[in-house]
């Protein structure tokens, strides 16, 4: 056991350097002017990328031992050509590198939440850095997938009906990257995005269209999902929630609200991520990564879906079973999970009124 934590602390250093080297584009500038017959002095790499020597020297030394970087006997570094991609371009793996440090950031609070007499959890304000690297996460792994995979599995006919022109609602939109997405490529449907937070939607309503020009058919409203306005009963054709549902502490008013304002004939899809709502079959299924999904739980969602004393705490690994039983208690009976391949570790809930 103490070899494995020693193994643990080690890998939790170099995942930090790899936070680095991306958020100061290190591993990009390193790539653009070194290669295995040209490598390079860590005093090139932080000329080119606009750092100071001294610590790219001591960020190259530390990746070179844990085998991430290649380096040789007069200390010149470079990526091997395999590792080139996954280093340089935004993907998966390497941007949830960069987003742990943001869950992280709280940690001192987190540990007050844990004592019987701390707080029920905490406000989503003090991760005041997560917001902008979850709208990298979720560009990176929407951007390819909404338009050609997602709404396809939704079936029911929403592909043309989206393309004829309905009404859309998207529940917890964060900063609009997906409901952005949806509304360029299906200009006759008209799209809200509603998000509690007010940050988010201020950046949701500078987005623009892929040419620059304005929307003229997505709006955004800052409103808790819980109690939408009055208005909306009985009138949207497709709600969705990319995500957005585990986090709340109240998961069941929301559900309850979509319910209420999705049409008699409309669609309710929600993604989240993927579990049994059994810890051991959760652990047998994704090995390791079973760590990483309650581990990502445990130190941003649970918190923040705690945090008042009527809270359901559901946390992002309640699972399959979890979900369907609330989905089942506030109103949706027939509930198809839909395998997602195209987003890592997450499921795809479709229900009818």
């Amino acid at each position: 056991m103490q070899d494995r934590l020693t193994n643990l602390a080690i890998s939790n250093v170099l995942s930090n350097a790899v936070n680095i080297g991306n958020r100061l584009h290190l591993f990009k500038a390193l790539a653009e002017i070194s290669s295995e017959e040209n490598p390079v002095l860590p005093e090139k790499i932080a000329e080119r990328a606009g750092c100071k020597e001294r610590y790219v020297r001591e960020w190259c030394n530390t990746l070179a031992c844990g085998n991430i970087l290649e380096v040789n006997e007069k200390e010149e570094f470079w990526i091997a050509n395999e590792n080139s991609e996954a280093l340089t371009t935004e993907n998966f793996p390497l941007v949830f590198n960069t987003m742990l440090s943001t869950v992280l950031k709280p940690i001192q609070n987190l540990i007050e939440c844990f004592r019987k007499d701390g707080p029920y959890g905490l406000d989503y304000n003090v991760y005041s850095d997560f917001e902008e690297m979850q709208q990298k996460f979720a560009k990176v792994t929407s951007e390819n997938h909404i338009i050609p995979s997602l709404v396809p599995a939704i079936g029911n006919g929403i592909q043309e009906r989206l393309q004829s022109g309905i009404r859309v609602l998207d529940v917890g939109c964060g900063s609009g990257i997906q409901v952005k997405l949806l509304a360029e490529h299906f200009p006759n449907s008209h799209f809200i995005g509603l998000d509690i937070t007010e940050k988010a939607i201020e950046a949701a309503r500078l987005l623009k269209k892929s040419d620059g020009s304005d929307f003229e058919n997505l709006e955004f409203l800052v409103a808790d999902a819980g109690d939408m306005p009055k208005s909306y009963t009985d009138s949207f054709d497709l709600v969705l929630l990319f995500g957005s549902c585990h986090d709340q502490m109240r998961p069941d008013l929301c559900m309850k609200e979509v319910h209420r304002v999705v049409k008699s004939d409309g669609i309710v899809a929600v993604t989240d991520v993927d579990g049994s709502s059994n810890v051991y079959t959760d652990r047998e299924t994704y090995g390791k990564m079973a760590a990483m999904k309650y581990g990502g739980s445990m130190l941003h969602c649970l918190p923040v879906g705690s945090n008042s004393p009527d809270a359901l705490c559901c946390g992002s690994m309640w699972g399959r079973r979890r979900a369907v039983e609330l989905m089942n208690k506030c109103g949706f009976f027939d509930v198809e999970i839909i395998p997602t391949d195209y987003f890592p570790g997450s499921v795809l809930y479709v229900m009818k009124k």
